[in-house]
């Protein structure tokens, strides 16, 4: 059993109804922008830490195929000089 990780989880399903509850309930139009632009930053925090991880993925793997080239190089070397 695979998780897809763009899925949304059960959790994450229950925060979303909340906060559509909340909006479509509130009468408030000072709440409703204080929590929009509070939610408009937590959105850029996450697209921020993604675009980190991402990086840092990235980096993670390219270190590895450098890592492989030089095995490979320094094999083909060792087979040139017997």
């Amino acid at each position: 059993m695979s998780m897809n990780p763009i899925e949304r989880g059960l959790e994450q399903s229950f925060e979303l109804e909340k906060w559509g509850r909340f909006i479509r309930e509130c009468d408030d139009i000072d709440t409703l922008r204080e929590t929009a632009l509070s939610l408009v930053q937590q959105l850029a925090q996450l697209k921020a830490s993604g675009a980190w991880m991402a990086s840092r993925a990235s980096e993670s793997e390219n270190a590895k195929l450098e890592m492989l080239a030089e095995l490979i190089k320094q094999k083909n070397v060792d087979q040139d000089n017997p």
